[in-house]
């Protein structure tokens, strides 16, 4: 399971948002620093409003740093991320790409060997599960769909850990991420668009259709390929718009 547009112009200045704090340093004093920080592009879709949850960066044993390409950089910022950190898992044991809350996207050397546009929807739709706090969701639901109360953990980690060896918490789950993965689908494949410069027939469909799975079973998040591909099909003419709106 799933799990900017870089312009020199006013008109991108005028976009960005604006990180301010205070830096001292040795005798000058303290000043104010400002660093730009991504706003997300107006296509994009609002982020959940669930609580937000504490959550501890976990990388797996075998994976290492990767360093983003421009396009997947790029695709963090219309997105609205202001860091994302990238690795390589040499076992690729989720599958070719999996994210991990709060900030990672992991691939596997099978994806790295993907072709470009392929390989930018796969990162565009981790990216979409990062940026819309999918994490959040289901941590939040998983309180929920127990019983627990709101303020049971801020951890979500140990919100997590209520779904370990829970089928039917599961089966009821299922909905919530079978909704995740087709938002990660579509706004993936239209950020490739825009900051890859990659069409739906170049990119996600491609990838999608080489999956002729049956889509995991009862408690997937994923439809099987096909179904995904024939969803997709109609943002086509949205991704060529987005195509032809790059700098």
């Amino acid at each position: 399971m799933a799990r900017r547009d870089a312009e020199g112009s006013a008109e991108h200045l005028g976009r960005q948002g604006w990180r301010t704090w205070m830096a001292c340093v040795g005798l000058l004093g303290c000043v104010q620093i400002h660093a730009q920080e991504p706003i997300r592009a107006a296509w994009f879709p609002d982020a959940s409003n669930v609580t937000r949850f504490t959550w501890r960066t976990e990388g797996c044993e075998d994976c290492v740093d990767l360093h983003p390409r421009p396009d997947w950089q790029r695709m963090a910022d219309l997105a609205g991320i202001g860091k994302v950190r990238f690795q390589v898992s040499s076992k690729g044991g989720y599958g070719p790409a999996w994210s991990s809350a709060p900030d990672v996207v992991v691939l596997s050397p099978e994806a790295l060997g993907l072709p470009r546009c392929q390989l930018a929807f796969l990162v565009g739709h981790e990216l979409v599960h990062i940026a819309q706090r999918h994490f959040d969701e289901d941590a939040h639901a998983l309180l929920v769909l127990s019983g627990m109360p709101p303020n049971w953990t801020k951890t979500g980690q140990r919100a997590m850990e209520l779904l370990e060896g829970d089928f039917p918490l599961a089966l009821r789950m299922s909905p919530l991420w079978h909704q995740q993965e087709m938002e990660a689908d579509w706004v993936g494949a239209l950020l490739a668009a825009q900051a890859s410069g990659c069409s739906l027939e170049q990119g996600a469909l491609p990838f999608l259709g080489a999956d002729s799975g049956s889509g995991g079973g009862v408690v997937s998040a994923h439809d099987p390929g096909q179904e995904r591909v024939r969803f997709l099909g109609a943002f086509a003419e949205s991704a060529r718009r987005l195509m032809g709106s790059r700098h």
